[in-house]
């Protein structure tokens, strides 16, 4: 198997739930962050059929994550 960028298989990807807790911030947050480009994310058309608005599965890389937060860390 091969990607753009390579996830090897122990890799787990995370969902938006996931990181909300590594970060502990609210899961709005961590969509708001995925939608300005601040983290990383991995996105996709879920499947199905309905009258409401499609919607996006959305993935993180663990290792995006971490980058993040030491992007971030203040250590003032």
């Amino acid at each position: 198997m091969q990607f753009g960028t390579q996830i090897k298989l122990e890799e787990a990807l995370l969902d938006a739930r996931e990181v909300s807790r590594l970060l502990k911030c609210s899961l709005p947050l961590v969509y708001k962050l995925a939608e300005r480009g601040q983290i990383p994310c991995i996105r996709w058309k879920c499947p199905g059929e309905g009258t409401k608005k499609p919607r996006n599965m959305v993935r993180f890389k663990k290792d995006d994550i971490f980058d993040f937060i030491e992007r971030h860390y203040d250590a003032t």
